[in-house]
């Protein structure tokens, strides 16, 4: 018979745990790990820039982070586990010293083979005002051969230069020549200033210039006066389409109009293929001259 006295020595049975009781263990841990994870949220929203203060890239990554933080917790992962990643984010250069090549973690070779990395360790570039302001078509130099369809003799070789950047402006200067048979000639030089952005896929121009016009029956010279529109199909030279009407010898005895119609498209970074159509709209006489060119797009 065991002795009452030794009561208080014997094993003592482990306690049971009823469902409640591990239920709401689980929700005391969760709650801990919910509210660390709330914590962690405001941390990395604190540590991206002021001037990103409501926006969606700030919500963004705090999301990310807390949606890591919960993955880690609910993983069975240490939370501490993941502090050296959020070291890294506290001392990131976000809004900090630029970068430069000692804090890029490159090879000089490569560097060195990279323009564009070059430029941004250099200085940061505004990348949405270049958008906006870099020309989304190029300065082309053409030399082709026309015909004019109205007679068997007008042909000829047609050179000209378009769209020469003033730099820092909206314009630009071109000029053109076409030296043909037949009684066929013409030449002159033109001011364009695109009203709109010069990064966008469509741009208009108002045009001023001088010209020279030579026909079968008609000749004329004087200012060019009329406008210009061009779509960009495929940026920095790659496709374009330009329609233009002006009037040559304003004021003058006799006046032409001048309506063009020019399509381009690249074969290489630099070279590219054009057509173009001119239709010359004098009093009783009209011609139509059709055009076809090669185009160097330089590197200015």
């Amino acid at each position: 018979m065991l002795n009452p006295t030794h009561r208080n020595s014997l094993p003592l049975p482990p306690p049971v745990s009823s469902p409640f009781t591990v239920q709401g263990m689980h929700r005391t841990k969760e709650s801990g790990r919910i509210s660390e994870s709330v914590q962690l949220f405001r941390f990395l929203s604190s540590r991206l820039p002021k001037g990103l203060a409501g926006c969606g890239l700030k919500c963004s990554i705090g999301l990310v982070y807390l949606a890591l933080h919960l993955t880690l917790n609910w993983g069975g992962i240490p939370v501490a586990s993941a502090r050296p990643l959020l070291a890294q984010v506290d001392d990131s250069p976000l809004d900090s010293e630029p970068l430069n090549s000692q804090s890029v973690d490159l090879s000089p070779e490569i560097i060195e083979g990279s323009p564009v990395l070059q430029r941004w360790l250099q200085e940061v570039p505004n990348v949405l005002e270049e958008i906006h302001n870099d020309p989304s078509f190029r300065t082309r130099v053409r030399v082709g051969y026309a015909q004019v369809t109205s007679s068997d003799d007008g042909s000829g070789v047609n050179v000209g230069v378009e769209d020469l950047f003033i730099r820092g402006t909206g314009l630009t200067v071109s000029g053109d020549y076409f030296a043909g048979s037949g009684g066929f000639s013409g030449g002159g030089a033109q001011l364009r200033y695109y009203v709109l952005p010069l990064g966008g896929y469509f741009n208009l121009a108002p045009v001023v210039g001088y010209r020279h016009i030579e026909g079968e029956s008609y000749s004329t010279s004087g200012v060019e006066l009329g406008g210009r529109a061009m779509l960009v199909l495929s940026r920095t030279g790659g496709a374009d389409l330009s329609l233009g009407y002006s009037v040559v010898g304003v004021g003058g005895d006799q006046t032409v109009g001048l309506g063009t119609l020019a399509v381009g498209y690249a074969v290489t970074p630099q070279f590219r293929l054009s057509t173009d159509i001119r239709r010359h709209d004098a009093d009783g006489d009209n011609d139509t001259r059709f055009g076809i060119a090669i185009e160097w797009m330089p590197e200015l």
